[in-house]
């Protein structure tokens, strides 16, 4: 995203201030205690809000920047997002929400959800940068900007937990050593034997056993009744031809009887012919 306009009306030390910035690198420059770190205030205030808590300082950031005077303790932002979406941010810090704008002007602020304690989530939602995530990598505060060995040291390992975790304050290096001690310790692995993992492989191993035994006996079952199947389809064919034989042998008989009938009445009259013949 890109800020492309600020203006303050009173905020701190910055009193109707209007800064308009350009593409890619703004460079604002002034004389120590001219305003530089508050207007980096006033933009996180206006993304996320001021708050009046003191967060372990002296005074909270609400009584450090309100005007004394009773002017208008308030502000805008315009800026464009990266899929080129336009709006317009103004805070009234004695307020807890903000009002939003599109960039035709239309109030949108209902839009985004609403949070008890850190008011409108209208940025988080837009950008799904947090305000933790902000402040340890946009927003660098001044004291961080000089930087001793020490600073360096920490410095570096705030970037790499960054890039690794997202929290400046979580190492991934840590957070492994950590996971695989829990692991060892809760799990265990394949080297362990009496660890809750061992034990399940152990279980797994007898079901194997138990599953391919019912595989086999299912298996042998199913052959087993195509055999039958077998076996009934090839009597069932036997006896069709039995009956079929029966039936050839029946009409064989019954040609042989016919046969025989006529056979015997040729006879007789063959007989019967040569007595009369005689006589």
């Amino acid at each position: 995203m890109k800020i492309e306009n600020i203006k303050i009306n009173s905020y701190g030390v910055l009193k109707n201030k209007e800064i308009n910035l350009k593409n890619n690198i703004n460079i604002i420059y002034g004389k120590n205690e001219s305003g530089k770190s508050t207007l980096l205030n006033f933009i996180k205030n206006i993304f996320y809000g001021i708050s009046k808590n003191k967060d372990g300082k002296e005074i909270s950031d609400y009584e450090k920047y309100l005007p004394w005077n009773g002017e208008e303790f308030s502000g805008k932002i315009k800026y464009e997002l990266n899929n080129k979406n336009k709006y317009e941010i103004y805070r009234d810090f004695n307020k807890k929400n903000p009002k939003i704008y599109d960039e035709n002007l239309n109030e949108i602020s209902e839009k985004f959800k609403i949070d008890k304690k850190d008011g409108n989530l209208f940025f988080y939602e837009q950008t799904g940068v947090t305000k933790q995530t902000y402040l340890s990598t946009i927003m660098t505060p001044q004291q961080e900007v000089i930087l001793t060995k020490e600073n360096q040291n920490n410095l570096i390992q705030k970037v790499a937990n960054l890039g690794e975790t997202g929290s400046e304050g979580t190492s991934f290096k840590k957070a492994i050593d950590k996971l695989n001690k829990r692991q060892l310790e809760e799990v265990g692995t394949s080297r362990t034997q009496d660890r809750p993992i061992n034990l399940l492989q152990n279980r797994n191993n007898e079901l194997d056993v138990v599953l391919k035994g019912e595989r086999n006996y299912f298996q042998n079952k199913y052959d087993l009744q195509e055999k039958k199947e077998k076996i009934i389809q090839k009597l069932e064919e036997e006896k069709q031809k039995n009956n079929l034989l029966k039936e050839e042998n029946k009409i064989l008989l019954k040609k042989q009887i016919e046969n025989e009938k006529n056979n015997i009445k040729n006879k007789i009259k063959k007989e019967n012919k040569n007595k009369i013949k005689n006589i």
